[in-house]
């Protein structure tokens, strides 16, 4: 066995330093691939907007032959404002699209964030059922990291609520128009996702940050109180025999 004294510390440096580098992992990645996307389609969109509201005052304000007939003119105005109402409107959901792809790309990653940091510091513990919410809860509640307690948990929150709804059947329920960007909408848009996005991804990092670090506080932190509770705990659970080896095995360093 592996004597106290012989020790490498820098094991423990290390794993910390894996915890840490887990949980400052930026979740930007999907966006900063998408950008270009987002631009041109922005552009398209705007432009085809504000060409077709030019022309609309154009046609709005044209006259008519003699015999009351629209001119060849006026005919291929209002077929290029089509044109361009079709390009508005295949660009909206274009966005639309794209935009809820963002929400699902930024609950994957917490995701895989918050397993990554599980498996990284609880290596026996199986993450297979963690993909329902509620088992990985339960988890930290059981090694008691209260993760409602942190800054940004409501956040989480909605950004799962919003990914399931958008996954599941992409329309905004009673529960979505609680929050506040999504109040008296009815459908998610590249408008109201983005405002949504803006607001809850810094609250994000800064939770799985939070995470990151009452998890090395779990695995390294020994106060008296923590010191006292496992101590008691043992002494519940092992005879005297056995509990006077495990003091002698600690005391020598096994």
């Amino acid at each position: 066995m592996i004597k106290l004294s012989n020790y490498d510390f820098e094991q423990t440096k290390c794993l910390k330093h894996k915890i840490t580098n887990i949980a400052e992992k930026t979740f930007n990645q999907f966006d900063d691939a998408s950008a270009n996307a987002f631009e041109t389609l922005i552009k398209k969109y705007e432009d085809s907007k504000s060409e077709r509201i030019e022309l609309y005052k154009k046609l709005s304000n044209s006259k008519e032959d003699d015999q009351g007939i629209p001119t060849s003119q006026n005919i291929e105005m209002f077929k290029k404002m089509m044109d361009l109402l079709s390009d508005e409107y295949l660009s909206s959901e274009h966005l639309n699209s794209l935009s809820e792809m963002t929400v699902v790309y930024l609950f994957k990653s917490v995701e895989i964030s918050i397993k990554t940091l599980i498996h990284t510091a609880y290596p026996q513990t199986n993450i297979k059922d963690f993909y329902q919410w509620k088992n990985m809860a339960s988890f930290f509640n059981s090694i008691n990291i209260k993760i409602s307690d942190f800054d940004g948990y409501v956040e989480v929150i909605q950004l799962k609520d919003v990914n399931n709804r958008i996954k599941h059947n992409n329309t905004i329920n009673i529960e979505i128009n609680k929050i506040k960007e999504f109040t008296g909408e009815t459908q998610f848009t590249f408008k109201n996702i983005s405002n949504f996005n803006k607001r809850i991804k810094p609250k994000i990092q800064n939770f799985v940050k939070l995470l990151g670090q009452e998890i090395i506080n779990d695995l390294y932190v020994f106060d008296d109180s923590r010191v006292e509770q496992i101590s008691n705990d043992f002494q519940s659970r092992m005879n005297k025999d056995v509990l006077q080896k495990f003091v002698t095995n600690l005391t020598n360093g096994h």
